[in-house]
């Protein structure tokens, strides 16, 4: 192999390293989905694209008054590092809620967003 080809080979592989270094969690899914209706969920679970410190990742939901509603402690489902799963503590009346989340992943980058859902009875 040629010093050159070494060489374009040594570029490409560290372009594509560089990427990888620079990526950050991204929200896949949530449950209750963005923009659903849905009955008084026990939970909120939010799924990443790769796998986030709990410790460092939450969540806020409100309703559509502004107040705060009280959760549990975020943790991260056993069974998927990707998911972090936020239990409520009290049952949601019917209206609109916003969660607005946080999330820190394992290479320390912290994303944030939000999204909407509606309760029924």
């Amino acid at each position: 192999m040629s010093k050159t080809s070494t060489a374009a080979i040594a570029l490409i592989a560290a372009i594509f390293s560089c990427g990888a270094a620079l990526a950050h969690p991204q929200l896949e899914a949530s449950e209750p989905a963005a923009g659903a209706t849905t009955s008084s969920p026990k939970q909120i679970k939010i799924t990443f694209n790769e796998a986030v410190i709990s410790k460092f990742s939450g969540i806020e939901i409100k309703d559509k008054s502004g107040r705060t509603i009280a959760t549990g402690k975020s943790q991260a489902d056993p069974a998927d590092k990707k998911r972090l799963v936020v239990p409520l503590k009290e049952e949601l009346s019917p209206g609109e809620y916003k969660v607005d989340w946080h999330a820190v992943s394992d290479d320390t980058h912290r994303v944030k967003g939000t999204y909407s859902f509606s309760v029924t009875r």
